[in-house]
């Protein structure tokens, strides 16, 4: 039977870096912005349009920045339509074969999934600043500026879809301080427990 395994996370606390290296243990596909561009196909519009929606709005340098605004940052009737196919992507895509699912509300909507691990990963402010300098290019004051707003983003996100905040333990299996065991340290973790239950 197919797997799946969710990583929601703290900003900068290493969730890509954690889903890259567990995929390529599990010899699986993660998914994270592609769901953008799947969502994008399933609304026939230009994934562009979408991304676009998600630029900062205040000149930083945005490119090296994880978006702050998951589903953009245009009306809320748009952005209701994109987490639907999001979501449609995500279900499909779980049905296709083992993977793993970087952020989106996933473990939201694969809540039924027989075989699912969801995984929620933080860290302390001072490593999620460190790892927003090492996998993100930012600068120390980039990072610290840019943290609380990412923060304050994903929570609002899941409250409005998910109706819980994405650090809520009775909607996660597995909660890691991924700055205690680091990016290696973290997804051998994963891997032993995905092995362990899951295969």
């Amino acid at each position: 039977m197919n797997y799946v395994i969710t990583i929601a996370r703290q900003f900068g606390a290493a969730g890509l870096p954690v889903a890259e290296k567990l995929a390529e243990k599990l010899g699986i596909e993660y998914f994270n912005r592609d769901l953008v561009d799947r969502a994008a196909e399933e609304l026939d519009i230009p994934a562009s349009e979408i991304l676009e929606e998600e630029e900062l709005k205040d000149g930083s340098r945005d490119s090296v920045f994880e978006k702050l605004f998951p589903l953009g940052n245009g009306p809320r009737d748009r952005q209701d339509k994109i987490f639907a196919a999001q979501s449609h992507v995500i279900q499909r895509l779980a049905e296709r074969g083992s993977c793993i699912m970087v952020g989106r509300c996933a473990d939201y909507v694969l809540n039924s999934h027989e075989n699912a691990l969801h995984v929620y990963l933080h860290a302390s402010l001072e490593e999620r600043v460190k790892n927003c300098v090492r996998y993100l290019n930012m600068t120390e004051g980039e990072a610290e500026k840019v943290i609380p707003r990412a923060e304050k983003a994903r929570n609002s996100y899941y409250l409005h879809y998910a109706g819980y905040m994405q650090d809520d333990p009775a909607h996660k299996d597995i909660i890691i301080d991924s700055g205690r065991f680091g990016v290696e340290g973290t997804a051998e973790i994963l891997e032993h427990a995905v092995r362990r239950f899951l295969c």
